[in-house]
């Protein structure tokens, strides 16, 4: 229940996130100090914990509470940021330190936390991004659906294309179907119009749903099938999203400049609408 600078917040050696990756978290812009869609992620939270048989502690408002008291603490009533929410699995005694049983029992770690926007994403948003595409390896593992504190296979893809000068990488399963960014969902629009990978092997984000649905609104038929590689060169446009990021144009995979090699018209006007629903979102939010 204390709020503390980052440099002093601390976790015992035997919390199960720690030491075995047992937790999940969730991560969700906040606009002016104030979070988008915090009953959604929590509800998703809670789902998550569910799954993992892990005690999910604090309801919406309480999580509302704390993030309003470390925007206040942080300075950040009038810019975008970002806020974090991790819960673990917490300590267990020295004697039993991989718990199996008993789980109820074992009080959870809950870390709330808010930081600065990459100081490129702007940029990014306005200009595009390259990526590249990397093979299974990098793929989410077997709890795809699930958004664990287990990534360190998509903390090794951001590295791998960091590396090679790109902003993210796309991750395909053992097939070769396309999945999803390492922390991004993926679309493409095709003679066809806008595609997205099936939801099956990765996490399909809140963002990739609200991008879907105000394509609804916009009269666009949204796809979900199966993509390939292939498909990444022929596309028209390329864009990924996510809570954090929102939506960013892809202009280059693997060195190969996709479409004109900018933005793309439709991605602008699915960015132009996704601000405007956010808007409105925090409007009703404020009235409310």
């Amino acid at each position: 229940g204390k709020f503390l600078p980052a440099t002093e917040a601390k976790i015992p050696v035997t919390d199960g996130g720690f030491l075995y990756g047992d937790g999940v978290y969730t991560t969700l812009r906040l606009y002016d100090g104030r979070p988008l869609d915090l009953n959604a992620h929590v509800r998703r939270l809670g789902e998550h914990c569910l799954a993992l048989e892990l005690p999910q502690p604090l309801s919406t408002p309480q999580m509302q509470r704390i993030i309003e008291r470390l925007v206040v603490d942080n300075k950040l009533q009038v810019v975008d940021s970002r806020v974090r929410i991790t819960i673990s699995r917490g300590s267990h005694s020295l004697s039993q330190i991989m718990p199996l049983c008993d789980l109820e029992k074992i009080e959870p770690t809950v870390l709330v936390m808010t930081g600065p926007l990459p100081e490129s994403l702007k940029s990014w948003q306005d200009n595009g991004i390259s990526v590249i595409c990397l093979g299974p390896i990098y793929a989410r593992g077997n709890l795809p659906q699930l958004k664990t504190l287990n990534i360190l296979p998509s903390l090794l893809a951001l590295r791998q294309a960091t590396q090679a000068g790109c902003a993210e990488a796309l991750l395909t399963d053992e097939q070769g179907l396309l999945l999803e960014g390492a922390f991004s969902n993926l679309f493409l629009v095709d003679d066809r119009g806008l595609c997205t990978p099936t939801g099956v092997g990765f996490l399909s984000g809140r963002t990739r749903q609200r991008i879907m649905n105000l394509a609804a609104q916009l009269g666009m038929e949204c796809r979900e099938c199966d993509l390939d590689k292939s498909d990444l060169t022929g596309a028209h446009e390329v864009f990924l999203s996510g809570s954090v990021r929102e939506i960013l144009p892809v202009v280059q995979i693997d060195g190969v400049v996709i479409g004109s090699g900018g933005p793309g018209p439709l991605t602008r006007r699915i960015q132009k609408r996704y601000r405007q629903v956010i808007n409105d979102a925090l409007a009703d939010h404020q009235d409310h």
